[in-house]
């Protein structure tokens, strides 16, 4: 499953095959081991970022949807540099790494300086405030379409879920949603390398699971019918999400 070919899946088999991961990844990480990160890619409007969204929903889990593609700078990704000191309790002996912005605070508790300092980073405002108890879901949406630099900074945060001075809180889960490579989309080639530090699902277009969408959602149930007995109609340029805005 790990192979650089895609399984191609429903949109029901790839909502019961995430939560089958996120189960999976809360008892690896229970054992030391690393999650596995999931990347989804389809066709333009077949739902990938809805899945996703209702997945954490389903869940009750934290959502952050991060959109590559439309990130300028790499700290928004880093985070903002800020510099810390090294501070200890005379009494305890205890020392911390504080913030510059914070050193008066402990200062009033009765910490000094030890004259050591070093230059670190704040976590991005994107996850820096999510509730680390409630787990949650990083979606990385369209993320072959960013300039290379960030599908190169991002190959450790979905291998190993941290990213140089900041690690995603516990029983948080990685996707990605991507569009095909075959010429038909403005988007970057992923290599092996990256390829191979997540499992690929290739989402298809299935009729029964639109319409019962559809059908959850209000859709004109003309729409529901007429798409039922003409499914070919649903190509490349008429998708799923142009039925739904018609």
């Amino acid at each position: 499953i790990m192979a650089t070919k895609a399984t191609s899946l429903s949109t029901k088999e790839v909502k019961d095959f995430l939560n089958f991961i996120i189960k999976n990844n809360i008892e690896l990480q229970k054992v030391g081991k690393k999650p596995s990160s999931v990347e989804i890619i389809g066709e333009a409007g077949l739902g990938k970022t809805s899945i996703v969204e209702q997945i954490a929903k389903e869940n009750d889990l934290d959502f952050v949807k991060l959109n590559l593609s439309q990130i300028e700078e790499l700290g928004d990704l880093v985070g903002f540099p800020i510099r810390q000191f090294e501070m200890c309790t005379e009494t305890e002996g205890s020392c911390m790494w504080i913030d510059e912005h914070a050193i008066h605070t402990y200062e009033t508790q009765g910490y000094k300086f030890t004259g050591n300092k070093r230059m670190s980073y704040c976590p991005p405002a994107w996850i820096a405030d999510k509730d680390s108890s409630k787990g949650g879901i990083l979606l990385l949406d369209d993320w072959n379409r960013a300039d290379v630099r960030f599908i190169q900074a991002v190959m450790e945060l979905i291998d190993r879920q941290q990213y140089i001075s900041w690690t995603l809180p516990k029983d948080w889960h990685i996707n990605l949603t991507s569009n095909p490579d075959n010429g038909d989309y403005l988007v970057n080639s992923i290599d092996n390398a990256q390829k191979t530090r997540f499992i690929s699902v290739q989402l298809k277009y299935d009729i029964d699971c639109w319409a019962k969408w559809a059908e959850e959602n209000d859709i004109d149930g003309r729409c529901i019918n007429f798409l039922l007995m003409h499914p070919e109609l649903v190509t490349t340029d008429v998708n799923s999400r142009s039925v739904s805005m018609f």
